[in-house]
């Protein structure tokens, strides 16, 4: 199995049948939020983050690879720069996920079990949603962690999509 594809699904159909919700799921309140992250961390006033400047963001404290890994994900058109909208896109995209991933995380320990996984009930065909678990396990150990969830949920939230400006 492609590890895009999952029983000849394409990533945007997996998303949808995971039920995301992208920007319909987002309130004014967290644009406004992530506007004041960005004007905070905007150290030369240029309204877009570098990785130096995205690198003082507290949220990811002594993990240098998630912060890495965030900048490079958000910034879509890879200009060295990430804009409020790449950020927030970004954030839209990352924080559903975790809040969707933390939710099949039965035990609390972090992580997603096969069994786990399985159990969801976001679509019927148990087939279908193990290809999808063997596509999200890359390290294939049997789980999905956080950060392997995220590398995966990034390139196929965005498959198929426009994704235009959140603020006017």
């Amino acid at each position: 199995m492609s590890a895009s594809h999952a029983d000849n699904l394409t990533p945007y159909q997996i998303m949808t049948h995971m039920q995301i919700k992208l920007e319909k799921g987002v309130s004014q309140k967290d644009l406004f939020r992530f506007r004041d992250i960005v004007q905070r961390l905007d150290l030369d006033g240029n309204c877009q983050l570098n990785l130096k400047e995205y690198e003082k963001n507290p949220h990811f404290r002594g993990n240098p690879r998630g912060t890495r890994g965030f900048f490079g994900a958000a910034d879509t058109n890879r200009d060295g720069e990430m804009s409020l909208n790449e950020y927030a896109w970004q954030r839209i995209i990352t924080d559903e996920a975790r809040k969707i991933i933390f939710a099949m995380d039965k035990d609390g320990d972090r992580h997603v079990s096969r069994t786990e996984f399985l159990q969801n009930k976001i679509m019927s065909s148990k087939a279908t949603l193990e290809r999808i678990f063997i596509a999200f396990d890359t390290d294939e150990n049997g789980e999905l962690s956080l950060p392997e969830c995220l590398r995966k949920w990034s390139k196929w939230a965005r498959d198929g999509r426009n994704f235009g400006s959140l603020y006017k």
